[in-house]
Parts: C-alpha cells; structure tokens; sequence
C-alpha cells in the first residue's frame, strides 16, 4: 500500500531531482526557437463514464478539434517566437523520461513586453501553480505567473469578470455559467483528487464511504463509533466521540468535487443540496467551518472528532500534522487511497469520453482501482484577451504548462501529487488554447 512513509520519500525524492529540472527547463525551453510543427489531435474512443447524475453536462456547441492545417493562428506579436524543442537527453534529465514535447499549432514565445498573468481561485491548485512560477520565468523572461487562490468560486467569477487573466478552479463550467460567459474557456493543465481525513489518534486505514460521509454532513451519523462506520471496518476499534463535519465556508471548488461524491452515492443528498462550489449545508449542530484548503488542515487538526475534505495537494500537510486519511470506496467496492495510481487509473477510465469542451466530472468512475474523488485542474481564461501580447503570454504559459518536457514534468506533478492530463485529451487542450487571442 502507498503509505504515509511512502508518500513522505516520494516527496524528498522529488525535492532532491527538482533542482535539476528547473535547470534543464531553464535550458530547453529558450523563446528564441524556431517555429513550431504541428501535432495532429487524436480523437478519444467513446465510452460511458460512471458520474453523479445531476453532473452530467450537456453537449453545448463547440469547435471540435480540427486538423493542424485547419486551425487559425493568431497573429504573433512582433518578436514573438515558438518555445524550443528539447532534446530527448534533455527531456529525460527534467523527469520527463520517454516524453515527447508538445508542439502546437499557434504562435507561443516570449512577449516583447513584460505581461504578468494574474491569478485567483483554487487553493488545491494553488501550490501547483506556486511550483510553476520560477521555470516559467527562466523560460519566458517577460512572462511572470501571480498566482494567489482565494477558492474556485472566486477564480471563476474574477476570470468572468476579466479582473485577471486566469481563474483556478477544481469545478468545470456550469451551463449557467457558460451563458452567461460565452468566451470563458475552461482549460484544464493536471489531473488532481481529494483526500478525506479525520482527527482519531491511534485509528489507522480507516475506510469511509460516500454515503456514510453524506449521513456525517447531514447529521444524520453523530459519532463515530456508529454501527454504520463499524460496519466497513470489522476488526478496527473506533472510538466513542462525535463526529464533527469540517466543511468550506468559500465558494470553494473542493466543495463541488466532494459533493459530487455525496450526489452519486446518496439519494438524500441528490436531492437535497447536490453539489457545486457553494451548496446549501444541511443543519449540522457540531459543524465547523474553514477557509482554503490550508484551513481545513488547520481546523481539523484543533478539533479532535472531525472529519474533512482536503485536496491533496496539501494532504502532506495534513498527514505530517498527524491527521489520518481514510480509505475511500470506489464503485466497484474496493478502499482506495489516492495514489499516482489510484488517480491515474480513474482518469484513465473517464477520459475515453471527455468532450471538446472539456466540461467533465471524474468523481465515482467505474473500476476497480479507480480513486473515486479526482477532478481535472481548470484554468479559465477569456478566449478574447485585452491585447496581443497578453493573448501571446497567455497562449505561450498554458502551451508550457502542459508539455510533459517543460511544466507538466512528473517533478513538478508528484510535488503536489497531481498526475498529467492524459495524452487523449491534449488535443482538445491545444485546440482550446488556440481559441486564445
């Protein structure tokens, strides 16, 4: 099993070959290259994906991904370049063994001005995209990221609004939102999960399940030595204390993936407050409420009883404070953890049927070691920006930041346990960032 100590060296190897990577971008990934070649999109064979109900999104009509020769580019500033191909020796030193770059079929590469692109939002994407910030610059020396959270709901309606150039969200777009923002993209860069973890010392490899969570934050379950809880974990000895549900107090994109849990394996829940970045809490007397990710890690740690949903970007955090995770059951039955492979295997699955607008939920995908809370990472991004160098910065950070050879490298992914955009969905990645101009 991927435990705690596990984790722990996972996390000191990456530290250790992180150094060399952000050198080896830093070399690759000159803006004075030559122009890029194209990659022609693949197209994903469809499949069913197991999802909650109420999450199911409709077909809005969208650009489907043309050939290379078919896509418009936007005109490049003057002095606009295309980033460099690394060589596979230097692609391997950067973490990215056996990975191909990207190519695109736009124009990417450093502005003649300095553009610095704001952002706001998640706080699971949050250290990602801290991680990014340096090899970025050394990269793209006029292209500076700002990245500063504030939770989903703010990244969504500040990139809305065009108060900064990109909004972090762990939530796709709703139909609402996408009337009432016709030129909102939803890009998504990494593939993320969320941890669920509790305040027992001494109760280790706990297992929980959507519907027994769902009781928790209805207050229908109290304390957690109830005959429910017992009865996934034969054998363990829980305590007799109350349970006290942690929950978002912000529009928060956490919140949407964790009741979209709650949705697909509790009618009362489906019916009652469903999900989304905000939803309507049932009454829960014993109920606290946190900020941000790094809140919920902290409110729980102070609170001995709780139970919290935290993205797993931060769940070193709240491992090493002394927090357990649970195990979570997946739809076909099994208790998983979410691991590289957990997560990857539940990406995998949903990924055969992604649609070209990129509006799609991973929560309670069918197999058998599919981690049921897992989410893509979105970036949302006006298609339309304020001026070319602006559309260019934008274009040339979202084009690196998913090539396996420069931002999405397995150094930068395992810092904060993400894993890569499968390579089924790229192509429609590249075609959404392509809208950009």
């Amino acid at each position: 099993m991927y435990d705690r100590r596990s984790r722990k060296l996972t996390r000191r190897i990456v530290w250790l070959i992180s150094p060399v990577a952000a050198l080896v971008v830093t070399a690759c990934s000159s803006p004075s290259a030559s122009a890029p070649t194209t990659a022609a999109p693949t197209t994903a064979p469809a499949a069913t994906v197991a999802k909650p109900a109420a999450a199911s999104s409709p077909a809005p009509a969208v650009v489907s991904s043309p050939s290379p020769a078919t896509v418009a580019k936007p005109a490049a500033s003057p002095g606009a370049a295309v980033a460099a191909v690394p060589s596979p020796s230097a692609a391997a030193a950067s973490g990215a063994t056996g990975a191909a770059p990207l190519t695109v079929p736009f124009a990417v590469g450093n502005p003649p001005s300095t553009i610095t692109l704001q952002e706001s939002g998640s706080t699971l994407v949050l250290p990602y995209l801290q991680k990014l910030v340096d090899p970025l610059h050394n990269a793209y020396s006029n292209i500076t990221l700002a990245p500063s959270g504030g939770g989903s709901g703010k990244g969504i309606s500040d990139a809305s609004a065009g108060t900064v150039q990109l909004g972090g969200s762990d939530a796709y777009l709703s139909d609402a939102q996408v009337q009432q923002s016709p030129n909102l993209l939803n890009i998504p860069i990494a593939i993320s999960a969320q941890a669920v973890n509790y305040n027992l010392p001494g109760v280790k490899n706990l297992k929980l399940n959507g519907d027994v969570l769902a009781k928790m934050y209805e207050g229908h379950i109290t304390n957690w030595n109830d005959a429910a809880i017992a009865g996934l974990n034969p054998g363990v000895s829980v305590p007799n204390q109350p349970i006290i549900p942690v929950r978002r107090v912000d529009a928060s994109g956490d919140t949407f993936i964790f009741a979209s849990l709650l949705t697909a394996t509790n009618a009362e829940w489906k019916n009652g407050p469903a999900f989304g970045t905000s939803v309507t809490w049932p009454a829960v007397e014993s109920e606290v409420t946190a900020n941000g990710n790094p809140g919920m890690v902290q409110v729980c740690q102070q609170n001995p009883g709780c139970v919290a949903y935290i993205g797993v970007s931060v769940e070193q955090t709240a491992l090493d404070g002394g927090l357990g995770e649970a195990l979570l059951q997946n739809q076909a039955g099994q208790f998983l953890l979410p691991t590289q492979d957990t997560i990857t295997a539940a990406v995998t699955a949903g990924a055969v049927s992604t649609p070209d607008d990129l509006r799609q939920s991973l929560i309670y995908v069918a197999g058998d070691q599919s981690y049921p809370i897992v989410n893509f990472e979105y970036l949302m991004v006006q298609s339309k920006q304020p001026d070319p160098n602006t559309a260019l910065a934008t274009r040339t950070f979202l084009a690196w930041a998913i090539d396996p050879t420069k931002g999405s490298t397995p150094a930068n992914l395992l810092s904060v346990d993400f894993v890569a955009l499968p390579t089924s969905v790229v192509p429609k990645v590249v075609t959404a960032i392509g809208k950009i101009s």
